[in-house]
C-alpha cells in the first residue's frame, strides 16, 4: 500500500496583496458625516450624508441665511471611482456631488471631480457623526 502525502499550497493566498488598500477596503466609512459647506449666496449649507453598507445614502441639506429655510432630503445610491477613493452620489444635479472619502471625513469635490484648493479645502470637510 502506498500514501501519497502532497502538501496543501493555497494559490490565491497571494492574491489579496494584489488589490492595494484604499478608502472603499480599508476605512470604516459607513456613516454619518455633517457639517457647514459654503454657499454663493447663504450663510452657509448644513449638510448632512449617511453612507450605507448596501452602497445607499441620505443627504439632507440646509441653506442657512435665507429668508425661508427649508431642508431637503436626497435618496439614492453611490458609487466608488476605479481607485476606490472618491464617490459620486447618484441622483444629484446641477451641484456637487463627488466626495473624497477619508479617515472619519467626506471632503466636497468640484464639480469635475477635483480637490478644491488647498487654501479653502478645509471649509469643505465633512466630519463622521
Amino acid at each position: 500500500e502506498t500514501i501519497v502525502v502532497t502538501e496543501s499550497v493555497m494559490p490565491n493566498a497571494e492574491i489579496s496583496k494584489a488589490t492595494p488598500d484604499n478608502s472603499s477596503n480599508a476605512l470604516d466609512w459607513q456613516g454619518t458625516y455633517s457639517g457647514i459647506l459654503p454657499c454663493a449666496d447663504c450663510e452657509g449649507i448644513q449638510t448632512s450624508i449617511t453612507l450605507n453598507n448596501d452602497l445607499t445614502y441620505a443627504m439632507t441639506t440646509k441653506y442657512l441665511g435665507k429668508k425661508e429655510i427649508k431642508e431637503t432630503e436626497k435618496k439614492g445610491t453611490f458609487i466608488w471611482n476605479k481607485g476606490g477613493i472618491n464617490i459620486t452620489l447618484n441622483g444629484i444635479e446641477n451641484a456637487p456631488s463627488q466626495y473624497l472619502v477619508g479617515e472619519n471625513k467626506l471632503i466636497q469635490l468640484d464639480m469635475k471631480g477635483n480637490r478644491i484648493s488647498e487654501v479653502t479645502a478645509e471649509k469643505y470637510q465633512l466630519r463622521k457623526n
